[in-house]
């Protein structure tokens, strides 16, 4: 099972040994192995590397201090730790793009989270055990925008395979003319490196341990996944999500009622008949519950939460209780 880590330390000096790379840390799980192999290279072949987080404005509080404090230790060593402040936040971009973020429109991951490395050697911690997609679509080196001459080199060659959006993944390293490709790419287009393409989540996480690295305190704390707080991709997680970020359900409904003007002032025809920040988050999360719903919290109140407001009714039971500011 040591070999994935072996592989992985050649991957790194093999193509970024001459010039350096750039670690692209999501403060996931899968980007703290990374940094650890990034420093197990630079140890045994002087592998000179930095470190890149994109701050996407909708991180968990958890995730954002634990990017400080491994900032802090990095830089500690020597090395070089940015995070990069996107131009627009999610709360912005939500009214810009006069639609929520969905599975098919994410323009949320390329305007917080890929609008960097360009040009650069970007190493990220992408595995194919993570999804399918990323099973058929990534490989140890991938172009996500190939130039045409390099595309022309993948006819008939077997070290080379298209991507499903046009890309072009690199499977063989020890070909000579490959890694010419490949060197001479970096300089003129967008590159991700993947030495963890082929760990699993079981080596992974035995790894972790047995290695003692440091990561994100939200895994310690039940959750599987590390990433934006809201994201479509994360399903019926994002209940519980919103569930302890209360504040982050409370900033999207703020956007989506910005969201709504803007779409007027634009004459934008409203086919999903939102009347409200509240009915598009509903919507937004895939909410099959009739408006006007009851429900009844831990102190017998029963409130309906999808009217204009989120208005509180006294249960009849309680009949003498009067609604206090603490229900609100």
């Amino acid at each position: 099972m040591e070999r994935l880590e072996e592989n992985a330390i050649e991957i790194l000096n093999l193509l970024c040994g001459n010039s350096g790379c750039v670690i692209s840390d999501s403060g996931g799980k899968d980007s703290s192995v990374l940094k650890h192999i990034a420093l197990k290279c630079k140890e045994k072949y002087n592998l000179n590397f930095s470190i890149q987080h994109n701050h996407t404005t909708v991180d968990a509080p958890e995730t954002v201090y634990f990017v400080r404090e491994e900032k802090r230790k990095y830089e500690a060593m020597g090395i070089a730790f940015n995070i990069l402040y996107p131009q627009k936040t999610m709360w912005q971009l939500i009214v810009q793009h006069c639609t929520p973020p969905t599975r098919l429109m994410r323009y949320c991951c390329s305007d917080l989270k890929e609008y960097s490395g360009h040009g650069e050697k970007l190493v990220t911690g992408v595995r194919k055990a993570e999804s399918r997609n990323r099973e058929k679509n990534q490989g140890v080196v991938t172009f996500p925008r190939p130039k045409k001459e390099l595309k022309e080199k993948t006819k008939n060659n077997e070290n080379f395979a298209l991507t499903d959006k046009g890309g072009v993944i690199l499977f063989n390293l020890d070909n000579a003319d490959s890694r010419r490709i490949v060197e001479h790419c970096y300089r003129t287009s967008k590159v991700l490196i993947n030495p963890l393409i082929d760990w699993d989540d079981e080596f992974l996480w035995w790894y972790i341990k047995k290695e003692n690295i440091c990561i994100n305190p939200l895994y310690g704390c039940g959750q599987t996944r590390v990433g934006c707080i809201g994201c479509p991709m994360a399903g019926d997680r994002r209940w519980a999500e919103f569930e302890k970020y209360p504040k982050y359900r409370a900033a999207y409904i703020k956007a989506f009622e910005k969201m709504l003007i803007e779409r007027e002032k634009r004459g934008l025809e409203n086919k999903m008949k939102w009347t409200s920040g509240e009915k598009v988050f509903k919507w937004w999360m895939q909410d099959t519950n009739c408006d006007g719903q009851m429900r009844m919290d831990e102190y017998g109140n029963i409130f309906e939460e999808y009217g204009e407001e989120d208005v509180r009714f006294k249960n009849s039971r309680h009949a003498g209780n009067m609604p206090t500011a603490e229900m609100f």
